[in-house]
């Protein structure tokens, strides 16, 4: 088909523009924006904090922000007020250069009492706000001397640095400081013994750090009483003087006893009940596999798992024997391009023999006791419904065999399972240890809750090695290594180009000892004849027979060359050389099917104890 390219230039190319103008525009929009979020700064210059206590024991408060805006446009102001300590605040009042602004007072989800005050938009200039409220129930009464505690700087400043801040208290008349304290930066306090007394910061107070001030006069010369909030105060603070002490260390004894006890009885646990018995060792390497055992069962027996490798080395081992036959197929891909690879297994001329469980258990997972043939992709999202069926068969004959008295799975699962409790246990407590926090009753419960998950951890790992063998298991354990050593190094005790017929034999062991390709790649490199139970795709040659053939021969076949597979690969390339890839493929093809499901589809630091916590700033 012949196309028009001037018939369609203009209007692609006017396509193309409309869409990188509005790319533009959309960079410039967000470049703008982020310009925007990163240059809005400012310099706290002062946070000046003035007490005022008044004759009933409320407090007049005064605080006055030095701001400079020095970039970025900021049009309101807002001061968060904890009030855990008192009980009212009354009377706001926010102004610029003794201009009232607007004020709209809130509470925040956090249960902070929120001013926020607008101004006119500042951007590149110094600003002066004062903000000015009545705090009610602040002030604490004792028989031996009345209290006032303020932070006057409060921690959360939007991560500003407040760089110099004074904290005034103003006593009512008559009224001389017994005795003041600061809590956070460095600061100098004047004003002991007085009627007013001044702290000066003596350095920049970071975000995430209060300034507050603790003064004490005596009882009796304002009126008022105790608020509602000091009793359980005053308990709290009276446990963290005497009691908490003596509970944090408890704790932290605990948290020590068992990490101590308990990382020790697991090890022990499984020096007593995990390991093996000891027997004797056996030769440098075995040549020949044990008698009578299957590979699928000595993969098994060798890491004490039977896992998809050990089903693939029975599925490979029962076409070596005959009773299957796999078949490769190949079909255009969608539109010709490429090609789709696909695997069909048939029943072979062995299908009738008798088989152990686990290979029952798979000739039934391939549905071929119903039918003759399936292909692999028809068992995708399927046959992984049937994989622990013929794991527990091979874990069943583990035992039947003598060669341990339980099933590993479920001994390695049980002591799993507790570690796993045990590590559960140990983080979820991290949410109590945290509330304890919060209460002030303790401070170092996560400690126990980081000792408990480490033993659980432990416990975990150590679950996994606790399945043990049997006398009998650990002697055949001792001979199936040897056999593995052999394959893994055959070329240093034969000649591949003399022993070929080994590949075939040992193949579905090297399956099973996850060494199949290494296996492959050495035989291939030996001229090694192709395995006859396995039919590569060949678009023009027949197929002769072969063990477990009983004279098929490929769709569309014309004519062969002698010598079964190993001839029809002649034609190709040499022998098993010309069909690694594909029995690669085969293997990679089958492991992945094997273990697919369906997806499923959905859709600051501080003294502690100060009133007028909490957070302010500007935007």
């Amino acid at each position: 088909m012949r196309v028009d390219i001037k018939r369609w230039s203009r209007p692609l190319w006017g396509v193309l523009v409309v869409g990188a103008v509005f790319l533009a525009f959309l960079i410039f929009v967000a470049a703008d924006s982020s310009v925007q979020a990163e240059t809005k700064t400012l310099e706290w210059m002062r946070l000046d904090t003035e007490i005022t206590v008044l004759p009933n024991g409320d407090l007049r408060i005064v605080e006055t922000n030095v701001i400079d805006f020095t970039s970025g446009t900021f049009t309101f102001g807002y001061r968060d007020i904890d009030q855990s300590r008192l009980t009212g605040i009354v009377d706001v009042l926010v102004t610029e250069q003794g201009r009232a602004l607007p004020v709209e007072l809130s509470q925040t989800d956090e249960g902070y009492f929120r001013i926020r005050y607008e101004f006119e938009p500042a951007r590149q200039e110094r600003r002066v706000f004062t903000v000015e409220y009545t705090v009610q129930g602040a002030t604490r009464y004792y028989d031996d001397g009345d209290e006032v505690f303020w932070a006057g700087v409060y921690a959360d400043r939007n991560g500003f640095a407040v760089q110099a801040a004074q904290l005034t208290v103003r006593l009512p008349d008559g009224a001389s400081a017994l005795d003041a304290q600061t809590y956070g930066p460095r600061a100098e306090v004047t004003g002991q013994g007085e009627n007013v007394v001044v702290a000066e910061a003596l350095e920049p107070i970071a975000s995430g750090d209060q300034f507050e001030i603790w003064v004490k006069f005596p009882h009796g010369v304002i009126a008022g009483s105790p608020p509602p909030w000091q009793a359980g105060y005053d308990r709290q603070r009276e446990y963290e003087r005497t009691l908490k002490p003596v509970v944090d260390l408890g704790v932290l004894l605990l948290a020590g006893l068992v990490l101590a006890g308990g990382v020790p009885a697991a090890i022990v646990l499984w020096y007593r009940r995990g390991r093996d018995p000891q027997v004797a060792s056996v030769a440098e390497y075995l040549s020949e596999p044990p008698a009578g055992l299957s590979p699928g069962l000595a993969g098994a027996l060798l890491d004490e798992k039977a896992d998809l490798r050990d089903i693939v080395a029975t599925l490979v081992d029962l076409c070596r024997r005959g009773v299957l036959r796999m078949r490769e197929e190949q079909t255009p891909g969608l539109f010709g391009i490429g090609t789709i690879r696909d695997w069909v297994f048939e029943r072979g001329p062995q299908f009738t023999k008798q088989l152990a469980q686990h290979e029952r258990e798979l000739i039934r997972a391939l549905d071929l006791d119903t039918q003759d043939s399936v292909s692999l992709s028809s068992l995708k999202d399927v046959f992984y419904k049937s994989v622990p069926g013929i794991q527990s068969a091979l874990y069943e004959q583990l035992v039947t065999a003598g060669y341990y008295d339980h099933r590993p799975d479920k001994v390695r699962n049980r002591f799993m399972l507790m570690g796993i409790v045990v590590l559960v246990i140990g983080v979820g407590s991290v949410i109590i240890t945290g509330l304890l926090a919060a209460e002030g009753i303790t401070s170092t419960g996560i400690a126990l809750s980081v000792a408990s998950a480490i033993v659980g951890a432990v416990l975990a790992v150590v679950g996994a090695n606790m399945p043990v063998r049997t006398r009998k298991g650990a002697e055949m354990r001792q001979r199936v290594d040897a056999f593995k050593r052999y394959l893994d190094a055959i070329e240093r005790y034969v000649d591949l180009k003399a022993a070929t017929d080994q590949f075939d034999r040992y193949l579905p062991f090297a399956v099973a000892f996850g060494i199949d390709r290494s296996w492959m790649r050495k035989f291939a490199a030996a001229d090694t004849p192709a395995p006859t139970w396995y039919v590569p795709h060949l678009r023009s040659v027949s197929v002769g027979r072969g063990a477990g053939d009983s004279g098929s021969s490929v769709a569309g076949a014309a004519k062969a060359p002698s010598g079964g597979i190993a001839g029809a690969n002649a034609g190709l390339t040499s022998g098993l050389a010309g069909m690694n890839a594909g029995l690669t493929a085969m293997m990679s093809s089958v492991a992945s099917t094997f273990s697919s499901s369906p997806s499923s589809s959905s859709g600051g630091g501080g003294g502690g104890g100060s009133s007028g916590g909490g957070g302010g700033g500007f935007g």
